[in-house]
């Protein structure tokens, strides 16, 4: 008696049978592509559900300036949401990463678009800061997302087709570019996020001290030599961040690997609406 075959989320995605798989009863091809678009779906389905709860809250209180008890809940439930969003994504990223779907040009677009959905909660905040501040159209955001996602998830679905493979990075050029990245991170937690930090944490101690580091802080990292170097150190590492991630990606994958790659992509997006 032939047992049934395990349906694990890598053998769906590696697989490129006709046959009907019993999930769902698509086909083995459906059923993959299917799964390549998932991440993108949730990101666009992100902003909707975000209005959605939004407006729940606002019925279930009966005031659109809710307080008390209902405040919490709207914060855990914005963060449920934009975690379970962030999951999907790593779960999926994960399984593309599988040594059996890693030389598949359809699954390398679709493993990329999964890391970019993992950055979802902040790169949603980046179209709501160019539609507002740049745009004068705070409209506007929602629907360019979801345009941006569809043709994201086109992109994924695309026939697959042999990519010209970029030229492999020599291991010495690695090493030095792994260098540069770590020297000009250190120069940017010193001049930056390392004073940002402690000025942040003062404000639990006193508002006064806070205010007070604050001033003294940002005498320094708005000096008019030492912007123009910090700007310079944060471009170089969204720079050599995208080639060694990229690079990296072309390779197999584990949890752990999965999890350096997409907090790269998550902390170059978080870059780009600051």
């Amino acid at each position: 008696m032939n047992r049934p075959r395990e349906l694990s989320l890598s053998a769906i995605i590696a697989s490129k049978d006709a046959g009907t798989a019993s999930l769902l009863r698509l086909s083995a091809v459906s059923l993959r592509r299917l799964c390549l678009v998932v991440p993108a779906l949730c990101a666009m389905a992100y902003p909707p559900l975000l209005s959605l709860l939004s407006s729940g809250l606002v019925l279930v209180h009966g005031s659109a300036s809710p307080n008390g008890v209902i405040v919490w809940v709207s914060v855990i439930a914005s963060l449920t949401l934009a975690l379970a969003v962030m999951l999907v994504s790593f779960v999926f990223g994960l399984a593309l990463g599988s040594p059996h779907v890693r030389d598949d040009p359809e699954g390398g677009r679709a493993r990329s678009i999964a890391h970019l959905a993992f950055a979802t909660p902040t790169l949603y905040v980046g179209f709501g800061n160019v539609a507002y501040y740049v745009l004068q159209a705070p409209s506007a955001a929602p629907i360019a997302w979801l345009i941006f996602w569809a043709l994201v998830a086109m992109i994924a679905l695309l026939d697959p087709r042999s990519s010209p493979i970029a030229a492999a990075m020599t291991p010495i050029g690695h090493r030095r570019l792994v260098l540069a990245h770590g020297v000009s991170a250190s120069a940017i937690l010193l001049l930056f996020i390392g004073p940002h930090i402690v000025n942040h944490a003062a404000g639990f101690w006193n508002g006064q001290v806070h205010i007070a580091i604050m001033n003294v802080v940002r005498r320094v990292y708005r000096n008019d030599i030492v912007q123009p170097v910090l700007l310079a150190l944060i471009g170089s590492q969204i720079l050599s961040g995208t080639a060694l991630v990229w690079r990296r990606m072309r390779m197999p994958s584990d949890f752990l690997g999965t999890v350096q790659t997409m907090s790269a992509v998550f902390v170059g997006v978080i870059s780009w609406p600051i």
